[in-house]
């Protein structure tokens, strides 16, 4: 009982135990926000924009090979290459997405899945991969 409580009352300070920073690099998709330009006759253009954080303790190693891979609606849309990040630093990216201007909202999903290439896996470079996926639905 008291463990369970101590776990509601971390959540509801805003702190999430499988979140905690590692000792080492931590890349983590941490923001994506959306923009609309909208054309009632066309399609409407949404513009998403993706952070990537090093939410950990260390600089990544330069030699570092890593992208987000984008997937609209269960097929891989595209690609975006991310540089090797030092603690702290953050790198953004926009990705477009065209709909009809009659689509309802909430019927497009986007999926954004942060992939190291080199080294690959978890390791100095990510020691943590619980937050390296984002999903967007517009």
């Amino acid at each position: 009982m008291i463990s369970s409580l101590a776990l509601i009352l971390a959540l509801a300070a805003g702190n999430n135990p499988g979140a905690a920073t590692c000792n080492g690099a931590d890349p983590a998709i941490t923001n994506v926000s959306s923009a609309v330009s909208r054309n009632p006759a066309e399609a409407n253009q949404y513009t998403l924009t993706v952070t990537v954080t090093n939410l950990g303790s260390k600089n990544q190693p330069g030699n570092v090979l890593q992208s987000v891979v984008i997937i609209l609606d269960r097929a891989k849309n595209g690609e975006k290459g991310i540089p090797p990040l030092r603690a702290g630093q953050k790198y953004s990216f926009t990705y477009d997405v065209l709909r009809a201007s009659g689509a309802a909202r909430g019927t497009t999903v986007v999926n954004f899945h942060l992939v190291m290439h080199q080294p690959a896996g978890a390791g100095a470079q990510d020691c943590s991969t619980s937050n390296d996926s984002y999903r967007e639905v517009i």
